[in-house]
């Protein structure tokens, strides 16, 4: 009778570095990801401030300022934080791509 020889298993066998490559590829995708849902939004954002400033200018032409420009200001500035968190984002993004490269 020949034994044949068993086959390593190696489904078990996990290799750390192996491990922090896949783990740190896919922190990267996953705030490449959250760029492309911050970009949306901002688009969003976008359509929404200009129907708000048509909108809210035609239904209080004779009200006051804050009435007329309170929502449309509203949006803007959250406009605004979301333009520096993505560009926040993008830094992130370069320095781990260039990390990535060494």
């Amino acid at each position: 009778m020949i034994l044949t020889p068993r086959k390593p298993d190696r489904r078990r066998f996990r290799s750390p570095i192996r491990e922090a490559h896949r783990r740190e590829r896919e922190y990267y995708y996953a705030a490449v990801s959250v760029l492309v849902v911050k970009i949306i939004l901002l688009v969003f954002l976008c359509i929404l401030f200009y129907v708000s400033l048509q909108l809210f200018q035609g239904m209080y032409p004779d009200g006051s300022v804050l009435k007329r420009f309170g929502v449309p200001l509203l949006i803007a500035g959250f406009m605004l934080v979301l333009i520096r968190f993505i560009i926040n984002n993008i830094k992130e993004l370069r320095s781990a791509s260039k990390k990535r490269r060494e």
